[in-house]
C-alpha cells in the first residue's frame, strides 16, 4: 500500500538527522547520475534532493532543492546555503513552466503515488533542450524477502518505463542497473533501511522478541558473502533531452 504523502514526509524527516550515516545506496547512485550530466550553466533543480548533493562542477547560476521533508530541507540549508531550499510535492510543483536547464533526481521519485503527474511536471517545467536525469528503485529488495520481511514494492522497470515514455521528449535513455550494498551484520543492513527513511515489517507480525530476532539473524547469516551480507537495489537511470 503506497503511504500517504504526510506519512513519508514524517518518516523522510525523522530519519534527517542520520540520514548520510547510512545513505550508502544513495551516494553510489548519485555518482552514476552525475556521470552522466553534461550541462553547464544555467537554471537547476534537485528533485527530491534529501541533505543536498553538491553540484559545483557544472557551474550552476541557480540551484532549486526541492524536497516534502521540512528536515531534510533544513540540513540542505546547512551544507548548501546557496541553494534555494523549498518544501513541495513533485507531482505538483509550484514553478512556472519552462523555468530549468538542468533536473537532477536521485532515488527519490519511486515514493510518488502518481509517477505519470510527476514525469509530466518534469516535462513542463523543464526549458526546450533541458536535460532530466533521474534514478528511481524499482521492485522489490530480494534479501529482504528470502529474511522474511516485507518491504514496500516500487515500481517495475517496464511500469516506469512506460510513464517516461508517454511524455514526448527529444531523447530519451532509460536502463537498469543492481547496486549491491554489503553490510557487516544485520542490524545495520536494517538501519541502512531505517537510517534514509524506508521501513518493513515482519510477516506474520512484527519484529518482536529475542527468539525472533535470533531467528532472523540466522536467516541473514545463510546470505552471507566474502563481502557480508548483500542488499540488491534495482535502479532504474533515466536521461531526457526536453
Amino acid at each position: 500500500m503506497m503511504l500517504e504523502l504526510p506519512q513519508i514526509a514524517a518518516r523522510f524527516s525523522r530519519a534527517a538527522p542520520l540520514y548520510q550515516q547510512h545513505n550508502t545506496l544513495q551516494r553510489r547512485s548519485a555518482s552514476l547520475l552525475l556521470d552522466r550530466m553534461t550541462q553547464q550553466g544555467g537554471d537547476w533543480l534537485d528533485l527530491g534532493c534529501g541533505p543536498g548533493t553538491s553540484l559545483t562542477e557544472f557551474q550552476p547560476q541557480t540551484v532549486v532543492a526541492v524536497d516534502i521533508a521540512t528536515a531534510m530541507l533544513q540540513q540542505l540549508r546547512g551544507h548548501f546555503p546557496d541553494y534555494q531550499a523549498i518544501c513541495a510535492d513533485a507531482q505538483n510543483l509550484p514553478f512556472k513552466n519552462r523555468k530549468f536547464d538542468a533536473i537532477f533526481s536521485n532515488v527519490a521519485l519511486q515514493w510518488c503515488a502518481d509517477l505519470g503527474a510527476v514525469v509530466r511536471e518534469l516535462k513542463r517545467v523543464s526549458r526546450p533542450g533541458a536535460e532530466i536525469c533521474v534514478s528511481m528503485v524499482a521492485d522489490s529488495l530480494p534479501q529482504l524477502q528470502r529474511l522474511g520481511l516485507s518491504n514496500r514494492c516500487f515500481a517495475s522497470y517496464a511500469d516506469i518505463r512506460a510513464q517516461f515514455t508517454q511524455v514526448p521528449w527529444q531523447s530519451l535513455q532509460i536502463e537498469q542497473q543492481t547496486i549491491r550494498c554489503y553490510f557487516n551484520d544485520l542490524r545495520a543492513l536494517l538501519y541502512s533501511l531505517k537510517g534514509v527513511g524506508a521501513s518493513m515489517v515482519a510477516s506474520g507480525g512484527g519484529l518482536r522478541g529475542r527468539r525472533y530476532w535470533h531467528l532472523l539473524q540466522q536467516r541473514a547469516e545463510s546470505l552471507r558473502t566474502q563481502a557480508g551480507l548483500p542488499l540488491d537495489y534495482t535502479i532504474v537511470l533515466i536521461t531526457a533531452r526536453s
